[in-house]
């Protein structure tokens, strides 16, 4: 007996690459990389199996 495929939307936590720049209170100019997090929707797809 076949199984359905099962989809559904989940939510995936991905990092991205991004430059921080900020001016200090002496005026100074101050900029570094870090990694920005935000959370993306992705469809999952995948064939249940049969529980034993």
């Amino acid at each position: 007996m076949a199984t359905e495929i099962v989809r559904f939307v989940a939510t995936k936590t991905v990092a991205k690459p991004a430059t921080v720049e900020f001016k200090t209170k002496s005026g100074k100019t101050v900029s570094f990389k870090a990694l920005k997090t935000f959370k993306k929707k992705e469809i999952v797809r995948f064939r249940p199996h049969k529980r034993k």
